[in-house]
């Protein structure tokens, strides 16, 4: 019998699947409320308005620093104005980290196929 948890995926043990969510009643919610599942609409609809939220944020603090600044990069040279110059170092900061987080999950899914056993082949009850 194994100690490790079930629900913990590891790239030897068998794919991870998702358990069942249970509907715990919670002390601080009345019986009505306690029924409530939460879906994935609703995380959507929770995550839309963060990003909202953050877009706002951004778009303030791109008006509010508009002193034009002198960017030197490789061969060129220009001007932008702070928040904007700062929007794009975030934008390359975001894109180098997907890449290496891509390339990560990439070589853990190269490694699962490794290790998984080659399907058994099928007899034709035909035969």
């Amino acid at each position: 019998m194994s100690t490790q948890d079930p629900h913990i995926a590891s790239a030897s043990a068998t794919p991870f699947h998702k358990p069942k969510r249970e509907k715990v009643p919670h002390s601080s919610t009345s019986p009505a409320e306690a029924d409530i599942e939460h879906t994935n609409a609703g995380r959507m609809w929770i995550a839309v308005a963060m990003g909202a939220i953050v877009v706002i944020i951004l778009l303030i603090f791109i008006l509010q620093n508009t002193k034009q600044v002198a960017i030197s990069f490789f061969a060129w040279d220009f001007e932008l104005p702070l928040g904007v110059a700062l929007l794009f170092a975030a934008i390359g900061g975001v894109l180098v980290m997907a890449s290496v987080g891509g390339a990560r999950i990439w070589q853990l899914r190269r490694a699962y196929r490794k290790t998984e056993p080659a399907p058994e082949p099928t007899t034709d009850p035909k035969d």
